[in-house]
């Protein structure tokens, strides 16, 4: 089983007014039918703003997106009436569903419509139409199973990319060409390495006469042979320039960074530049703050008092009468008479113990002290290492030195870059003085905590001092990344300027790789292996590539079929016909062609084949899109389709074919078929060929802009026939008005049937049919259906007027004028309403 819409409702879109509009569809065949400009191709783009939030016009015609601005809510309708679209599916499992979609912003511009989106009452989100319905839409932008004139032309006037992905959704080959594109991108996601050692290498090519040198150490095998082919390199280089080898290789790395420097040296001070790496920042005291509360709580427990005598107390304890005192005793210093006593003796030694507490915390502290004060000087030490040499000189050493900011500019070639770099040295310096005076001053401190800790009352400001330290060190690594910032900018340009007038291009890089060769060599390793996967990543793209057109051509052939099937019964036996959908080549994967046969003979033989674009009709093209569009269609498993003017008007010939074949084959595939057609014959043909399966037929009428399109029944002649009349009420032409107040009598006529018959039906008489005034004209039921107009006195006279007015048009008179006719009709239109609703 598959899905069916039960029912439609919609309220304001597009061509829809204020009244909400609803009807209710058989699982088998829908037929409506509709003028020009009545809001039949509104009802489509209806059900697929319903499936998909949007309408693919926007995206097939517009020249500029702003063309669709304010389009999707009817101009007229007031500002307080909601939009919204719903319709009642009959889902695969035996539920029903109702889906309704209100519009809450509409086009405007650039920018998108918004709506909200619910399945039977409760909110839900947009991946619930698959998800929770069961629907399976299809790629962008022709996603819903919904197919207008506009949308036909799409497959044959997308680009070459949109027409591929659209085959690769027709095909359901997506996910391969997603697989090959994961693939694909791998190449760029596996970033090649990047260090100084590749860095360098490249470099060596710039060294004149050397090409071949750096060309052997990349090709080289093993690690020792990179080795010695950097050894040759450096006797190469020295060879050249003039320099008597010393024995070892280290020594002559030594003699060729030599004669760089001195190189450079005049031409410009490169070693200025100099600097190491700032240190990471290391907590001067981690427990300075807990030694310091211990302390003073023993200092807070012992007196000065105490301090001076406890070399006395300890020499007094000392004394055997005096430390084994168990009864009062004579004094042994002084003789005091029983001066000693066991209390006494108790006190000394709590004294003693307390002076043993507070010698420990003192201890601790001096020790913490002394600590934070050498993580200082190595702090120091650390910012002192990561300032440039230049800034370590005098400026007179410097300016002696060729060392200008002038000279900077020059051989930088850049004004801005040298200018960042003068203003990030200031910051930098600045913060380093500030880091490095508050440096000395917290070392200042600390010395006086150790010189006198028991007099030292400054604890709290040296905490304060050292947690301000912290916030100097953050300036001062800031500083520090800002200036490796500017000096970079101009660093590489300066030294290639420098080697350039040396002649010593490539020579720092050759030196730097001479010096670690093992690092070269796992770099140049690290380089391979990238460079293998990178191709290894580039055969499996090639080898699924080749896999997917493979798959590609059986399911273009299997298209092939089901889209010339549809052909056939549209356009059976033509001599130029659809022959495949196919890709240009065999390595070719975003260019699909459309081909068609020729042929001169019966049998279709020794057929010729063309692009269809070039060589097929407007109606051919029209009905290769339909075949192309049903095919997919029943690919992609729809269980209902929408069809609005399926066949042209103009051909007479497939309007057959269409209402029998077609829709046979859609029915035995499962398929509920909605046509939406300007064409009556064609409405009136898929309604009786296909009545036996219950198909419905509906009109579109729009009486007004304001009112908006009406959906009727086929049981509504009244309205079919008032439908049917207006084209000749508008003429101009006076034998046209004619025949449309001929029409327009037939509807008065009829209206007082149904209203005598409705009216005997409601007196109980059940045998009431409007066949029983067959044959009568209105002279015979004029007055008896005049008598039942009691809703307004005034309908009696409209119903009068209108028949007057009407009554020139079968008789040799003057036709009745426009205005007259579209009296008349308004009239009855409303009386209809009125008595018949």
């Amino acid at each position: 089983m598959k899905h069916r819409i039960q029912r439609i409702d919609l309220q304001g879109f597009r061509g829809f007014g204020a009244s909400p509009q609803s009807f209710t569809l058989p699982e088998s065949v829908t037929a409506l039918w509709g003028g020009n400009s009545q809001g039949k191709t509104s009802l489509a783009e209806a059900i697929e703003f319903l499936l998909t939030g949007h309408i693919a016009r926007r995206e097939l015609l517009a020249s500029a997106k702003d063309e669709f601005s304010q389009s999707l809510r009817n101009a007229h309708l007031p500002a307080a009436v909601s939009v919204f679209v719903e319709a009642t599916f009959k889902c695969p499992d035996g539920v029903n569903r109702r889906l309704r979609r209100t519009l809450t912003s509409d086009y405007d511009g650039s920018t998108a419509c918004t709506s909200t989106l619910q399945m039977n009452g409760v909110q839900c989100a947009e991946s619930d139409v698959e998800s929770t319905l069961g629907l399976r839409l299809l790629h962008p932008p022709l996603r819903a199973p919904v197919l207008a004139q506009h949308t036909l032309a799409y497959v044959f006037t997308a680009s070459p990319n949109d027409r591929a992905a659209y085959f690769r959704a027709v095909l359901d080959t997506q996910d391969l060409e997603d697989f090959r594109s994961a693939v694909a991108s791998l190449s760029s996601r596996l970033k090649p390495p990047q260090n100084t050692e590749l860095e360098a290498l490249a470099v060596l090519d710039t060294i004149p006469g050397h090409a071949a040198h750096a060309k052997a150490m990349r090709n080289t095998k093993t690690e020792t042979a990179l080795g010695a082919a950097l050894s040759r390199s450096v006797e190469a280089l020295l060879f050249s320039i003039g320099i008597a080898l010393k024995p070892t290789p280290a020594e002559r790395i030594d003699q060729l960074s030599a004669e760089l420097e001195t190189r450079r040296s005049q031409a410009f001070p490169i070693d200025l530049f100099a600097r190491k790496a700032l240190a990471p920042w290391n907590t001067p005291a981690d427990d300075l703050s807990s030694t310091v509360d211990v302390f003073r709580r023993e200092q807070a427990a012992i007196s000065q008092e105490t301090r001076r005598l406890v070399s006395l107390f300890e020499s007094a304890l000392a004394i055997p009468a005096v430390h084994d005192c168990i009864e009062p005793t004579d004094c042994p210093l002084c003789g005091t008479a029983n001066a000693v006593t066991p209390e006494r003796v108790v006190f000394l030694n709590a004294q003693l113990r307390t002076n043993e507490s507070y010698q420990s915390a003192e201890k601790a502290l001096l020790a913490s002290l002394r600590g934070a004060d050498a993580k200082l000087v190595a702090l120091n030490d650390a910012a002192q290492a990561a300032l440039p040499k230049f800034m370590g000189i005098l400026a007179a050493d410097r300016r002696k030195r060729g060392f200008r900011v002038a000279r900077v500019v020059t051989l930088s070639a850049d004004q801005d870059g040298a200018s960042r770099w003068v203003a990030a040295t200031r910051v930098f310096f600045r913060a380093y003085m500030r880091y490095r005076r508050l440096i000395v001053a917290i070392r200042g401190e600390i010395s006086q905590a150790i010189g006198d800790p028991f007099s030292w009352k400054r604890d709290t400001a040296l905490a304060q001092s050292l947690d301000r330290l912290r916030e100097y060190y953050a300036d001062l690594e800031a500083a520090t990344g800002g200036y490796g910032l500017a000096i970079d900018g101009i660093s590489a340009t300066l030294k290639a300027s420098v080697d350039q007038s040396t002649n010593t291009l490539g020579w720092e890089a050759l030196i730097a790789l001479a010096h670690k060769p093992s690092a070269a060599w796992f770099a140049l390793e690290q380089l391979r292996h990238h460079e293998q996967v990178v191709k290894a990543i580039e055969k499996a793209v090639r080898d699924i590539d080749t896999a997917n057109g493979k798959v590609s051509d059986e399911k273009f052939a299997d298209l092939s079929a089901q889209v010339l099937a549809w052909w056939e019964r549209l356009r059976p036996g033509e001599p130029t016909f659809f022959s495949a959908v196919q890709r240009r080549g065999a390595k070719t994967r975003r260019t699909v062609d459309l081909k068609v046969a020729l042929s001169s003979k019966d049998d279709r033989s020794d057929i010729k084949l063309r692009d269809a674009v070039a060589v097929f009709s407007q109606s051919q093209l029209h009905c290769l899109g339909l075949s192309l569009f049903l095919a997919r269609a029943i690919e992609g498993g729809a269980g209902f389709v929408v069809l609005d003017d399926p066949v042209l008007t103009s051909d007479d010939d497939f309007r057959p074919n269409f209402a029998s074949s077609v829709i046979e084959a859609l029915l035995d595939s499962s398929v509920q078929v909605i046509v939406i057609t300007q064409d009556h014959k064609s409405w009136k043909d898929i309604g009786h060929r296909w009545e036996h399966r219950g198909a419905a037929q509906f009109q579109i009428v729009r009486e007004n802009a304001v009112a908006g399109t009406e959906i009727r029944g086929q049981d509504d002649a009244l309205a079919t026939m008032l439908a049917q009349a207006r084209p000749f009420i508008n003429s101009q032409d006076s034998d046209q008005r004619k025949e449309g107040a001929t029409r327009l009598r037939r509807v008065i006529e009829r209206f007082c049937k149904e209203l005598i018959v409705k009216s005997r039906m409601a007196r109980g008489d059940n045998m009431a049919s409007i066949t029983d005034y067959d044959g009568k004209n209105y002279g015979d039921y004029g007055a008896q259906a005049l008598a039942l107009l009691t809703l307004d006195p005034a309908h009696r006279g409209k119903l009068n007027a209108a028949y007057s007015y009407v009554t020139p048009g079968p008789h040799d008179d003057t036709p009745p004028s426009t205005a007259q006719l579209k009296v008349a009709a308004g009239d009855l239109n409303r009386l209809k309403k009125d008595y018949l609703q």
